[in-house]
């Protein structure tokens, strides 16, 4: 298996640790450490393990980064793909009184699952054991002992870093072997996380393109009498078999008014999938065999509203300019009850937006759109009683507009 990809933006990271005067970023949950890895680890799928993983990346990208595994995980970077990444500190279990020239205990050596003498090995085999061999002597007893070392390996020891858990500043208070200021941060990471790399942005593409064909295939498949979970669980099937995710499949806050779906009652599909970790977001308006009157001018009116996002596309507009705009344009129509659109980052989290530390949750600052970074313009509406029409497009911005992620056309869709 190959080197996997860098996702991080270094230089995006460089400056703005540089604004914050900070020496580089210490990574302990999910997102942030797949972001600065490129590595996903076993157990944060399953959720409920805390602090068994680290990713340590200094400011500069002359220096060293290191990244924190449990030992049982040393044979998986050899299936799913060594990161870029290339300090692993490993750790163990208690060892028997050995200690590093740092001065820090050795743990156990990992003894792993045996290996067959009897049978000839092959490839992935002899990788397989050789990564555990390469770690003989070399494994600490737990991860925070494996964290101080990756910390003075990367040159981070006495400097000051941003973290994502506040917990990593404790955990290392309770240590005698390491001095090192911790800031929580984690709106740093998600400021970094704005702006997509070239990596990322192949995800996000591919991501939005299987999104966009498994909620086109949930309309193809919605027939009369239809429960939701039915269509949803369609959706689903549809995302893994293309090797994506699905999160959820929306209709509204409320599911189906009526429970089933109905002739000629207009449906909102929002569809949420995940390929490689990274999002797609996708929404569209449908209705089985004839759409009434109201639904079609509604549908037009928000298909007019993206066409006057699509002026705004472009660096330098902010979010809310936007929002305001495509909403007043789309009242004017007469379509009076219109809530404005949402305008949100898309990338490892469905909202990717910075989440600032104390306003209330949710708050996040009205970005200034650039370059590269990848953006939903959101426009759902419901009116109890009557139904709903809903249209989102997936777009990254360039240097002088925007490119569509999606390929779908604008047109209501109809389901036979």
């Amino acid at each position: 298996m190959a080197e996997t990809k860098k996702l991080i933006n270094h230089q995006r990271a460089e400056q703005i640790l540089d604004r914050e005067g900070l020496d580089g970023l210490i990574a302990v949950t999910p997102i942030n450490f797949y972001y600065l890895s490129g590595y996903w680890g076993l157990y944060y799928t399953p959720v409920g393990f805390e602090g068994i993983y680290f990713a340590i990346v200094p400011k500069r990208q002359t220096s060293q980064p290191a990244m924190v595994l449990p030992a049982l995980e040393l044979r998986r970077l050899e299936t799913k793909g060594r990161s870029w990444i290339s300090d692993v500190y490993a750790y163990s279990s208690d060892g028997e009184g050995d200690y590093f020239e740092d001065g820090l205990p050795k743990g156990m050596d990992y003894a792993s699952w045996p290996v067959s003498d009897s049978e000839e090995l092959n490839d992935l085999e002899r990788k397989w054991k050789k990564i555990i061999d390469d770690f003989k002597d070399n494994f600490t007893e737990n991860s925070i002992q494996a964290l101080i070392r990756g910390i003075k390996s990367s040159g981070l020891e006495k400097k000051k870093v941003a973290t994502d858990d506040l917990r990593i500043e404790q955990w290392l208070k309770n240590e005698t072997d390491i001095e090192i200021e911790c800031e929580f941060r984690p709106d740093l990471f998600n400021e970094i996380r704005l702006v997509k790399t070239k990596n990322e942005i192949e995800i996000l593409r591919q991501a939005a393109l299987i999104n966009e064909r498994s909620l086109l295939s949930a309309i193809n498949f919605m027939f009369e009498g239809a429960r939701w979970d039915e269509i949803e669980n369609h959706y689903m099937s549809e995302m893994a078999k293309q090797g994506g995710r699905g999160v959820y499949l929306l209709c509204g806050v409320g599911d189906l008014p009526n429970e089933v779906c109905r002739k000629n009652e207009p449906i909102m599909f929002d569809a949420l999938g995940q390929y490689r970790r990274y999002h797609g977001d996708f929404g569209r308006c449908a209705v089985i065999e004839k759409p009434n009157s109201i639904q079609v001018e509604r549908h037009q009116a928000i298909v007019e509203g993206w066409e006057i996002a699509q002026q705004y596309l472009t660096p330098g507009t902010t979010y809310s300019d936007i929002s305001n705009e495509v909403g007043d344009y789309i009242r004017g129509l007469g379509f009076e009850n219109f809530r404005n659109p949402v305008v949100h980052s898309l990338g490892l989290e469905h909202t990717d937006d910075p989440k600032l530390i104390g306003p209330q949750p949710g708050a996040k600052p009205d970005q200034v759109l650039e370059a590269n970074m990848v953006i939903n313009v959101d426009m759902p509406f419901t009116e109890i009683g009557w139904g709903s029409v809903h249209m989102e497009d997936t777009v990254v911005i360039t240097d002088d507009g925007f490119e569509r992620l999606s390929e779908a056309d604008f047109g209501l869709q109809i389901s036979r």
